[in-house]
């Protein structure tokens, strides 16, 4: 459970405000609101792109938020330009506690846009937009596809208690979540999450924290695997192969191969529609360890200086 003192609390509702007071002078007609969800239509020549964010209690303090981009695009050519799924990867990088990103967002998106058209120019591709999707410059055509993605805006929010000054310690600070960045293999995408866990706990309030996320709740597969050692000196470890079967054992031992302790790891899996065979098994394991080198977690020069005392001590035997 996340703490929030009344401060904290009044603070993030003052500045999501502001925020939305922002985005609709600057945008006018392409943003919508309602009950903390801001809609914002953002179009260039050839694509539109809907940026719909759900604002919650630990916005901005503590966490972005909850968000997605929908391609609304009415054109064969755009599936095939557009990775939604890196693009939000990218959005997400670029929050800073304490500081709404929204507008900054929407910004990074429209230079996306830009570039996108330039790629179309250069490759004499013709997406074109329908004229009910531009109407009014509003989100007004698939709106069957929009009330499809609310299930994903239905995910909890977390759960946050307000509590007083004289005892406003958060038991359970915030996680540090490292995510890497997306391996793509014949249409399906592969992304893991690295984060040290001292206990079941903290296991439970990370994979909390990444299921906030609807694009991460809604993949194919959320493969876990942890190893840690307890306040007792004994090793605990497990794994849930969250429907790829043997997926999650195979990503334990590469943790226990790579003799790394306090972590948990977590591969998302987007299917793409194309069996990979077990070729999956090495496109999981294989994001797994860059994630977990990139994160600082695993140091590659002990772990050699490891595999040369083995290599001493075999010779001296």
């Amino acid at each position: 459970m996340v703490v929030l003192s009344p401060d904290e609390r009044a603070q993030n509702i003052e500045e999501q405000d502001n925020e939305t007071e922002l985005l609709v002078s600057m945008f006018d007609k392409n943003v919508t609101t309602e009950e903390g969800v801001v809609t914002i239509n953002i179009k260039s020549d050839h694509f539109l792109l809907v940026l719909r964010c759900l604002y919650h209690e630990l916005y901005p303090s503590r966490e972005a938020p909850i968000f997605t981009i929908i391609d609304m695009t009415n054109t064969s050519h755009a599936s095939h330009v557009i990775d939604d799924i890196q693009l939000e990867l990218e959005c997400s990088k670029l929050f800073t506690r304490g500081e709404c990103v929204v507008y900054q967002w929407v910004g990074y998106i429209s230079e996306y846009l830009e570039s996108l058209d330039l790629f179309v120019a250069e490759n004499s591709l013709s997406p074109e937009l329908s004229p009910e999707d531009t109407e009014n410059d509003k989100i007004i055509a698939d709106i069957e596809n929009l009330q499809l993605l609310e299930d994903e805006f239905n995910a909890k929010e977390a759960e946050v208690q307000v509590v007083t000054e004289s005892n406003s310690s958060d038991p359970y600070p915030s996680l540090n979540i490292y995510t890497g960045t997306i391996l793509t293999e014949r249409k399906s995408h592969f992304q893991a999450h690295v984060c040290q866990v001292f206990s079941k706990k903290d296991v439970s309030n990370t994979m909390t924290a990444l299921l906030r996320n609807p694009k991460i709740a809604g993949a194919t597969h959320n493969i876990m695997a942890y190893r840690y050692t307890n306040k007792s000196g004994t090793l605990a470890q497990d794994y849930d192969d969250d429907g790829e079967t043997k997926a999650g054992g195979r990503l334990l031992e590469l943790i226990d191969l790579m003799d790394v302790e306090n972590l948990m790891v977590v591969v998302t899996r987007w299917y793409g529609g194309v069996h990979l065979g077990p070729s999956r098994f090495k496109c999981i394991n294989n994001i797994a360890k860059k994630t977990i080198v990139e994160s600082g977690f695993y140091d590659i020069g002990a772990d050699s200086s490891k595999k040369k005392e083995k290599s001493t001590d075999c010779n001296s035997a």
